[in-house]
């Protein structure tokens, strides 16, 4: 039986719904002359580069010669760009980016170690850059030296924007460089109030939700680089990601330090890895699947299905979100994770939710809850009355539509026989509320209810079973 899900998924990706029109250029957009040096007179930009300004930093961009009119144009995210970087060793990289259609850009943070100012910073940059010169969300990072630093941090609170990781001898470790007592002051602490916080700063200690997002890795380094030591940097990071079940490669150049050898930056397989990257996501729709337990039970068939067709970003089924991780479990009602298992849920972190839609561009957004909301174990905390399940449904309803997305409701699935904290017959209320609300708000329903009804087991478990699946 075909999956009422993927009819819909497919409708919105074949039928208009992720074409949009891109600006290919800006009238704030100033161009410089053919690989110009700035005023540095070190730092040379990519053939015919825009310059960006955001907020009080400026960045560069530089598109491929061929930018298909109505495509996203996937691109190398160049770090760090400061002082005498990028430099004549960049130019071989950006030029076979560039001669494979793909974008070049980066930011000038002025030195910036990854600090939460540079990496707002660097969000402003990506949402300027693909919001309104026509780049795909999701981009290939490359960072040489302290880069590591500016790339990492922003990677790892934007796992779902990025595409793969590169690095050219990069800073994986703040403790190995530029060392605690520099770090410190560069983040403006003292060395004890950073020693505490180094883990929220600190490259290797942020890989979590990289690998969780399945980011591919690649660094290239050298045997005898003092300045930042293998071992305690790229060898450190990839032993933990690998830990992780991350894809990580690093090449080593035996009798290399931290220098200009031109092998590091002219490195063929690198330029593979970011090309091949690059590519896989330059014409893909983004999926965004939120919502409860329930869209964990279809998501993953739903991204091995869509494989090659469509990028698929999965985001709060109840199981990543337990305890100490759901706002209104723990005193402070400060949620660690954002946390989509119910309405209830979405509106109590719906400033950070709203930020999240703001700062990514989806192309199609499913999203389900209730059961949840239903629910009326944990002394009542979770339980949310149908009248006010339909009004934060109304306001998730708007707020999902600023996205610019193509919206699509997915009913809630039956409540068990066996289940004692669901009372019998609230899925078909709370449904009847929630049709109620997306109707008001033209947005189409993927009746997942009829379908789990029609199978024969559908009141034995409230988890989505297998043979359901996609």
């Amino acid at each position: 039986m075909k999956n009422t899900l993927c009819v819909f998924v497919a409708l919105a990706l074949n039928f208009g719904f992720v074409c949009p029109s891109f600006a290919q250029d800006t009238p704030a957009a100033q161009a410089v002359p053919r690989t110009t040096k700035n005023v540095r007179g070190k730092q040379i930009l990519p053939v015919r580069s825009k310059i960006i300004s955001v907020g009080s930093h400026v960045g560069f961009l530089a598109l491929p010669d061929q930018v298909e009119p109505g495509q996203k144009t996937p691109w190398l995210w160049y770090i760090p760009t400061a002082g005498n970087l990028p430099g004549r060793l960049e130019q071989w990289m950006m030029n076979k980016c560039l001669a494979n259609g793909i974008a070049v850009a980066g930011l000038d943070l002025e030195g910036d170690f990854g600090t939460p100012a540079g990496r707002a910073a660097l969000t402003a940059f990506h949402k300027e850059v693909t919001e309104k010169h026509g780049l795909t969300r999701n981009a290939c990072l490359l960072a040489r030296s302290y880069g590591g630093t500016q790339m990492y941090n922003w990677a790892a609170e934007h796992p779902e924007s990025v595409a793969c990781l590169a690095g050219i001898y990069p800073v994986c470790n703040l403790a190995s460089y530029p060392g605690l007592e520099s770090a410190a002051r560069k983040h403006g602490m003292t060395k004890e109030q950073f020693a505490k916080e180094l883990k929220n700063h600190n490259p290797v200690d942020r890989l979590v939700s990289l690998a969780k997002a399945n980011v591919p890795i690649y660094h290239n380094t050298g045997d005898i680089d003092t300045l930042v030591p293998a071992k305690e940097n790229s060898f450190l990071l990839a032993e933990r990601y690998k830990a992780l079940g991350g894809d990580i490669t690093v090449t080593v150049f035996e009798g290399q330090g931290h220098n200009y050898w031109t092998g590091f930056f002219e490195d063929e397989t690198m330029a593979t890895f970011i090309i091949k990257h690059a590519k896989r996501v330059a014409r893909l729709p983004q999926v965004l699947i939120i919502g409860d337990s329930i869209s964990g039970g279809y998501s993953k068939s739903l991204t091995k299905a869509l494989d090659g067709k469509a990028e698929v970003v999965k985001l709060g089924a109840v199981a990543t979100y337990r305890i100490q991780q759901q706002a209104f479990w723990h005193s402070n009602g400060v949620a660690k994770s954002l946390d989509f298992g119910s309405a209830k849920a979405c509106i109590a972190d719906s400033e950070r939710f709203e930020r999240h839609l703001s700062e990514t561009k989806y192309d199609v957004i499913h999203f389900n809850s209730g059961l949840n909301d239903i629910f009326r174990g944990r002394n009542g905390a979770w339980h949310n009355p149908v009248d006010q399940y339909a009004e934060d449904l109304t306001r998730i309803a708007a707020l999902l539509k600023t996205n610019g997305a193509k919206v699509i409701w997915a009913s809630t699935t039956p409540i068990p026989d066996n289940d004692d904290l669901r009372p019998r017959g609230d899925d078909l209320i709370y449904n009847a509320a929630a049709e109620k609300v997306m109707k008001k708000n033209s947005i189409p329903i993927n009746d997942l209810h009829r379908v789990i009804t029609e199978w024969d087991g559908c009141r034995a478990t409230i988890t989505f079973p297998v043979e359901r699946q996609l």
